[in-house]
Formats: structure tokens, C-alpha cells, sequence
């Protein structure tokens, strides 16, 4: 429920002011993009847990053909025992970590930045049900919008 500031147009002389509330509400989004451009995502209300990340697993299973190599930043929740068994008993899943504090090799931060910039910049969400509502409409123009490919096999290329 925190928002995100973005710089924004005013009348000249008149400073701007977007209030934004901050309370500790949230939604967790986990999300996955392939390298043709693919985007999958799960919203809930709250913090994402390790059982989560499996049935976001279970979900890329059901809609993805072949092998499935999932890169991962160093979450707990990616690492988590639970996590690894299920990886363990499907074969066509395979996991590969990027290295610690490197966002800018992780083609999903690619969406992250685009919906913070794009989407909520300076929205202000008077409720939990405004903001899932908001990122709703988000999410489909995430799937519309033409995410620079190039950069996102660069990055899938360069994990390798």
C-alpha cells in the first residue's frame, strides 16, 4: 500500500504534492517471463511463502511445453526445503540462481520497473481492493505492451 512517487506536471511556480498513504497492507506478486516474451504471474493478498512458489511451479508446468528452467534471484522462499523437493520429483523443472544483489540480470525486474513507472506512478490506493484492481488492468498491459526482447534474451543468454 505504499506508493510510488514518480516525477509528475504542475503549473509552473506551484510545487506538486502526492500524498500517499503507508500502512503495511500488501499484495506479493510472483511473476515469470519467457524468453519469447511470455508473462506469468500470480497476485495475493500478503507475503508470498515457499508453498506459493510451488504452486506458481505447478502453474508454469501445466502451461509450458518441454524443459522448464526457472532463474531465480536468493530468496529463502526459492531455497526453501519444500521448494526443492518438488523440484526433485519433476524432471522437466530445473532451477538456476542468478548471484547475489544482481537485479540487472533478472529479466523480470524488466516488468517490475514498467508496472512501477508506468502503471503505479503517483497512484495513491485507497484500499487493498483499489490496488489488486489497479494491477488487474496492469498485468493484461503488461501482456499487450512490447518488453524490449532483445534485453531479455540478453540477460536469459548471459545466466547461462
Amino acid at each position: 500500500m505504499k506508493g510510488v512517487r514518480k516525477r509528475t506536471w504542475s503549473t509552473r511556480g506551484v510545487t506538486p504534492l502526492v500524498t500517499l498513504p503507508a500502512n503495511w497492507e500488501k499484495l506479493s506478486t510472483i511473476g515469470a517471463i519467457t524468453t519469447e516474451g511470455q508473462f506469468f504471474q500470480n497476485t495475493k493478498k500478503g507475503s508470498i511463502r515457499s508453498g506459493d512458489v510451488i504452486r506458481f511451479f505447478q502453474h508454469l508446468l501445466r502451461h509450458m511445453e518441454g524443459e522448464v528452467v526457472v532463474v531465480l534471484d536468493n530468496a529463502g522462499i526459492h531455497r526453501a526445503k519444500a521448494v526443492q523437493a518438488f523440484v526433485a520429483v519433476h524432471e522437466r523443472l530445473s532451477l538456476e540462481y542468478l548471484p547475489p544483489y544482481a537485479p540487472e540480470l533478472n529479466p523480470i525486474e524488466l516488468v517490475w520497473a514498467y508496472i512501477k513507472r508506468n502503471v503505479l506512478g503517483n497512484f495513491c490506493a485507497r484500499s487493498i481492493e483499489d490496488l489488486k484492481e489497479k494491477l488487474a488492468g496492469a498485468w493484461q498491459r503488461v501482456r499487450y505492451v512490447d518488453l524490449p526482447r532483445k534485453l531479455i534474451q540478453t540477460n536469459l543468454c548471459r545466466n547461462q
